[in-house]
């Protein structure tokens, strides 16, 4: 081999280093770069880009049990006195580890009690205990000294009571109004119903009546408002969850990172001298001048994505907290989105979105087992995430919402719950208000017959959604600045179906 052929391997090498070290921040910039030679999209004409807005996706993967996280209590001022008794029957009673194998239920006695929501008619409910978990305190040589189980002093539970979440029920993926006529008509469904893969999709585009679509509503709104933050390097959705559907627009293309920031290449900001001669060889590769289109696109967007990846995480590593946060995984991304949200200003950002996931959620067995370790770091997560708010001062700033394929089963397959549709989500901060259940909850899991729907059970518990996606999802779009029908329909392609756009209105009004 020649000594040219060597050094043509060589910088071969080089840029396939820069470009597995840097990749995830080229995402960002090759695909800007090449993709964009067609013109981007510019912001709505007449969207609100005023202060500062960040939306946080926590999306729960395998399809969460929403119905053990908000449970009915019996209520003597409920219409229903026993709305506690028909869950528990709905979920064949529960498993106290010698009787009634694979009952779904939890004790009453277990549930953390909250307030009334302010909107759901005198009736009662109670959070899973996993819900009052704060962040754990451990001591200087990592031991645990403090469980974080506070109940009411802590976690989810006490953002609830003190009016900083709301929960919004019976929500999924819709195209139009359904009842249990259309489902056995099969008229408008939306793709794949029950399947994780088709529903997951149909979560973050906003279009379940196609697989084509390939685009977010995240992403679609970016797209529209993208032109608002100064900082062309940053994309305007980041995750820490990796590459998906929900932020990637047409042109607005997910930045994925790590709980310790965008990925850098290997050795190149290192002081040692092997590592300035590597650095100076990375730059003498990127910095040639190159006639063909796609080699000089190619140098010039890794030369970017080096160079903002080191200013990204030299701005968001400036960001402290003295927020106490949980050593687990989710609760450090967390703290990462924070660091980022509290770098917006140097990184000339104003609008922003997160996407942060965490899996475990289908339990087809042990799911009370696998709740109790799951529903503790959500909690743990969300607490710290949005105290750490409090202490930027951008509480009414962020709003986080969670997600899940689906909800399950209320009937049990004796050792856990199947596939369903309609589940219970959680909303959090962004000028919320907050403490109270919007969307409809069945008076009776039990019998869940809707006025307007009429029988909502299409079998073992598998409930017909009475809130879309869609609604949810413009809310949300609108808050964050989109604010007409046209780029409206844009981002929900079905939103006519469930909402007509009037700037005084909102679709459920969970926003103040």
């Amino acid at each position: 081999m020649t000594y040219e052929s060597d050094a043509r391997a060589s910088r071969r090498s080089v840029l396939k280093a820069a470009a597995a070290s840097c990749g995830m921040m080229t995402h960002t910039s090759v695909m800007s770069t090449i993709l964009n030679l067609q013109a981007t999209k510019a912001a709505a004409a007449t969207a609100d880009t005023s202060g500062y807005k960040a939306l946080v996706c926590l999306f729960l993967f395998g399809g969460n049990d929403a119905y053990n996280m908000l449970v009915p209590r019996n209520s003597a001022s409920s219409s229903n006195a026993n709305e506690y008794d028909d869950y528990a029957s709905a979920r064949g009673g529960y498993d106290d580890g010698n009787n009634n194998e694979g009952g779904l239920a939890l004790r009453e006695s277990d549930l953390l009690a909250i307030n009334n929501p302010l909107n759901a008619m005198d009736r009662s409910f109670g959070l899973h205990p996993g819900f009052g978990h704060s962040a754990r305190t451990y001591d200087d040589n990592g031991n645990l000294v403090d469980d974080g189980n506070k109940e009411l002093e802590g976690g989810i539970a006490k953002l609830y009571q003190d009016g900083k979440v709301s929960f919004l029920a019976n929500v999924g993926s819709l195209i139009e109004p359904t009842t249990r006529a259309d489902y056995n008509n099969q008229a408008n469904l939306p793709l794949g119903l029950f399947s994780h893969a088709d529903l997951q999709r149909h979560w973050m585009t906003g279009a379940p009546h196609t697989r084509s679509q390939i685009t977010g509503w995240g992403g679609r709104m970016s797209d529209l408002l993208q032109s608002s933050n100064l900082n062309p390097s940053v994309s305007m959705n980041i995750s820490l969850g990796g590459v998906n559907m929900f932020q990637t627009g047409g042109s607005v293309i997910p930045y994925a990172i790590g709980q310790n920031g965008a990925t850098q290449v290997s050795y190149y900001n290192n002081s040692n001298i092997q590592n300035r001669m590597f650095k100076k060889y990375v730059d003498s590769m990127l910095d040639q001048t190159y006639s063909d289109l796609l080699a000089k696109s190619f140098a010039e967007s890794h030369r970017g994505s080096i160079d903002a990846a080191i200013d990204f995480n030299t701005q968001v590593n400036k960001v402290t907290l003295d927020t106490n946060f949980d050593p687990d995984s989710l609760s450090q991304r967390m703290k990462r989105i924070a660091q980022v949200i509290g770098a917006s200003s140097d990184l000339n950002q104003s609008r922003q979105v997160f996407f942060v996931s965490i899996g475990g959620f289908d339990n087809h067995s042990n799911l009370l087992g696998a709740q109790e370790n799951l529903l503790p770091q959500v909690s743990r997560a969300l607490k710290s995430f949005y105290d750490a708010t409090v202490e930027l001062n951008c509480q009414d700033d962020v709003l986080t919402f969670t997600a899940s394929d689906f909800g399950r089963t209320l009937g049990t397959n004796g050792q856990g719950s199947d596939h369903a549709w309609g589940a219970v989500q959680c909303l959090m901060g962004g000028g919320l208000r907050g403490g109270r259940m919007f969307g409809d909850f069945p008076l009776s899991l039990k019998d869940p017959i809707h006025p307007d729907v009429g029988n909502l059970n299409l079998g073992r518990g598998r409930l017909i959604p009475t809130t879309s996606v869609d609604e949810m999802a413009a809310e949300m779009a609108m808050w964050f600045g989109v604010n007409n029908a046209v780029d409206l329909k844009t981002v929900l392609p079905n939103i006519e179906s469930f909402y007509q756009y009037n700037a005084n209105t909102p679709p459920l009004g969970f926003i103040l």
